[in-house]
């Protein structure tokens, strides 16, 4: 397979998918097709769907999560 945007390589890796509800951000791996030239990603149907649901899950806070830093926001 051959990246639609610029036709390069595509590996399979584990990444990091930034799932966002309003200000909260959960970092997700998951497995994707990425393309060693410019980055694109391919996911499964099945990663997609997993991270539609977490989304869902995030907004009625149904998942027990771990806190591993905090965000400030600087008010000028």
């Amino acid at each position: 397979m051959r990246c639609v945007i610029c036709r390069g390589e595509i590996k399979e890796k584990e990444v990091l998918e930034e799932v966002r509800e309003n200000n909260n951000y959960l970092l997700v791996k998951v497995k994707a097709e990425v393309c060693l030239n410019c980055g694109e990603r391919y996911y499964a149907s099945g990663v997609v769907d997993k991270l539609i649901g977490l989304k869902e899950s995030l907004r009625k806070h149904r998942l027990r999560l771990h806190q591993i830093g905090k965000v400030y926001e600087l008010l000028t």
